[in-house]
């Protein structure tokens, strides 16, 4: 019970509403400013701020700023929703890797030089691949989410209930996590910025790369941890399959930040692909899966 009334001071709906009006807020203040600075630098020429070029170069570049927020928005939802339901969870890190490309969409299209006749150079190669990724990974997001609707209701047991206080607990030790590498990841932004502004530091560290590389490393220990859980609050062989292939997918997602371009996108439509077959395969499973009972069959063999 005091796990259950911790859980709850952090994670609840009014909470939830709260942070989500507040994001919306900070996220369009942001839009505004990043449109103003790129006003200010790049059509007025008043200032200059080095190294921040290839994100004040066009105005479309100032989405990346309202996107940034929603990220992290997506992030608290995905800890909110990981006792509820692993799946659900699994879905929403395949919804933040979405709004990662969407948000790297817009940076790519800043950069195109509108002036040039070849639209498909290979500076523009990355715009292509992203946009057919966004595509293909929006498709197997709505089938992940077709699949959870398919899924085989299970009845409220002891086991279960002690399943749900385990990643209860987990979200519990995950959310002060969360704060601290998003507050370690700001400072490090800022600790860069000072580089540029002192040192002379040629170029700002890519965006995608701040936050998520740490993140999505924490995941995989907290979803490997899942699973060992599951090996003893449950004797399912589908959930035990299913969870590991989640834990798969997981780490090919987090592989797939090591990579630009092409593989990028294909290693994270890959984890997303394996993840859908998975809980496709699990729901097929569950049909003929009766229990106790299903071990009568045996007999025939």
């Amino acid at each position: 019970m005091q796990i259950d009334a911790l859980f709850t001071n952090f994670f609840n709906e009014r909470l939830k509403n709260k942070l989500e009006s507040w994001v919306i807020i900070i996220a369009s203040i942001g839009f505004l400013f990043h449109l103003t600075l790129i006003f200010l630098t790049t059509y007025l020429g008043w200032i200059y701020i080095p190294g921040f070029e290839e994100y004040l170069r066009n105005p479309i570049s100032a989405v990346y700023t309202p996107f940034s927020f929603i990220l992290i928005y997506e992030v608290y939802l995905l800890i909110y929703y990981l006792p509820r339901s692993f799946s659900i969870s699994i879905g929403k890190q395949f919804e933040i890797i979405s709004l990662i490309l969407i948000r790297r969409v817009f940076k790519d299209i800043s950069d195109i030089n509108i002036e040039e006749h070849v639209l498909f150079d290979v500076k523009n190669l990355p715009l292509l691949y992203d946009i057919l990724g966004i595509i293909v990974l929006f498709f197997l997001i709505f089938l992940y989410r077709y699949f959870l609707l398919k899924r085989k209701v299970h009845q409220p047991s002891e086991s279960l209930t002690k399943f749900k206080n385990y990643k209860k607990l987990l979200c519990l030790f995950l959310l002060p996590i969360f704060i601290g590498l998003a507050s370690y990841s700001f400072l490090q932004w800022s600790g860069d910025i000072y580089s540029i502004a002192i040192e002379g530091q040629q170029k700002l560290v890519d965006f995608n790369t701040v936050f998520y590389h740490e993140f999505f490393d924490v995941l995989i220990i907290v979803d490997v941890l899942i699973l060992m859980a599951s090996l003893k609050f449950t004797d399912r062989y589908s959930l035990i399959i299913r969870n590991t292939g989640f834990v798969i997918s997981t780490v090919l997602l987090r592989v797939s930040f090591n990579y630009v371009g092409l593989e990028n996108i294909l290693l994270i439509i890959g984890a997303t692909l394996f993840a859908v077959c998975i809980l496709g395969i699990q729901i097929l499973y569950d049909k003929i899966d009766l229990g106790d009972s299903t071990k009568e069959s045996y007999g025939y063999m």
